[in-house]
């Protein structure tokens, strides 16, 4: 089958943090993650896992670059703070002005991103359809092995 790929935009409250994606749109729904663990529990934090290399920062929400650039890094890591605790595996840079989290280095996934659902410009078509899992993060391993969310970043055949 062949695969369609489509770009979409993602930002923080305040407009500092900016990213794109590209998305397999021969993936009719997209599978978003509900977890309980005290972080994502907190900031009622419903997110969908992103290929590493599907996702790249750019400097504002004109940049159409296709990659990530030295400025678009620079700006990230000058507009944000880095959060990590427990095993550290998962990097998380909140926007330093707004607070908001649009996407981040998991744990479960850390070959890829996961972004936060609310944070996504969909464009004039709207958002794909979504199934919102159940993610259990305060029995974490067990999850992680049941789930089956480490495939969703893993290399996809052609």
């Amino acid at each position: 089958m062949k695969r369609t790929y489509a770009t979409y935009a993602i930002s923080c409250h305040c407009g500092a943090i900016h990213a794109r994606f590209r998305r397999d749109e021969t993936d009719e729904t997209l599978v978003a993650w509900d977890c309980n663990c005290s972080d994502c529990a907190m900031r009622r934090n419903v997110h969908f896992m992103v290929r590493g290399e599907d996702l790249w920062l750019v400097m504002n929400a004109d940049d159409r670059s296709e990659s990530t650039t030295h400025d678009a890094r620079r700006s990230y890591e000058e507009n944000t703070i880095l959060y990590q605790w427990g095993t550290k595996t998962a990097v998380r840079r909140f926007c330093k002005t707004c607070g908001v989290l649009p996407f981040y280095v998991p744990r479960s996934n850390p070959d890829g991103f996961g972004v936060t659902l609310a944070c996504v410009d969909w464009g004039d078509d709207g958002a794909p359809a979504v199934e919102v899992r159940n993610y259990d993060g305060v029995n974490w391993e067990k999850s992680h092995a049941e789930t089956g969310i480490a495939e969703q970043t893993a290399a996809k055949r052609h």
